[in-house]
């Protein structure tokens, strides 16, 4: 599994504080998670299985299609 260090921490910066474009994107990209066979849950966290990330920092990504299934095509 390759983690990509810089794209992890942008995520996490922008979660903390997202403006309502990223807001929109994450809620749409939490709600296409919500329903993907690749979520797993570790200790009561949703966790994207085909890459390990916390899906609720994950959908802050300022990668245009940063799930590793390529789900986020939009």
């Amino acid at each position: 599994m390759k983690f990509k260090v810089e794209e992890i921490v942008k995520a996490w910066v922008i979660a903390y504080n997202p403006n309502k474009q990223e807001t929109k994107l994450a809620l749409e990209r939490g709600f296409i998670c919500k329903s993907c066979e690749h979520r797993i849950f570790r200790s009561l966290l949703p966790i994207c299985g085909a890459c390990g990330c916390p899906i609720s920092k994950k959908i802050f990504s300022p990668n245009f299609n940063a799930c590793p299934k390529n789900k986020w095509e939009q």
